[in-house]
């Protein structure tokens, strides 16, 4: 798997072009699918914000899922939120990381070290990026941990 350095994380260099990308969008109506690549697509998300602004909260909702992460996750993910299915030690700061993207419009990477049931620990390992009107576009890769160490761990830094 080829890496781009970034500072002291690592980053896939798949998720890399199509956070560049994204970046260059305008808004989520300059998005065509296929521009990220057939190989990517099944990896691609789309969440949609869905703001109460009275009582000061967001809903992340799939509004779009690749066929891969429905497959890693053993379960269709559309029309579902986050929360409804991101769960485990470190669920809680993945949860809260992309609530600071559709809070502060920052694109993110992320990486995760999980322990699934019955598998060798994943990476799982993704970019999101906020396009208007209220989305989070973002692709996410999923695969064995090859590290020497298998303890869950969470990490975020800013693109």
């Amino acid at each position: 798997m080829e890496h781009a350095m970034m500072g002291l994380a690592t980053m896939d260099i798949r998720l890399r072009q199509i956070a560049d990308h994204f970046l260059t969008l305008g808004d989520s109506a300059a998005f065509s699918p296929a521009s990220i690549g057939a190989k990517l697509l099944p990896h691609l998300f789309v969440l949609e914000i869905e703001r109460d602004i009275p009582q000061r909260t967001a809903l992340l909702r799939i509004r779009l899922v690749g066929t891969g992460l429905d497959d890693v996750f053993r379960r269709p993910l559309r029309g579902h939120t986050l929360e409804e299915f991101i769960h485990g030690p470190r669920g809680n700061e993945v949860i809260a990381s992309f609530h600071h993207c559709a809070d502060t419009r920052e694109p993110i990477w992320m990486r995760q070290i999980v322990h699934m049931r019955d598998r060798r620990p994943r990476s799982v390992e993704g970019v999101a990026i906020y396009l208007k009107p209220e989305r989070i576009y973002g692709v996410l890769v999923v695969g064995e941990y090859a590290g020497s160490s298998a303890a869950d761990s969470f990490e975020r830094i800013p693109l």
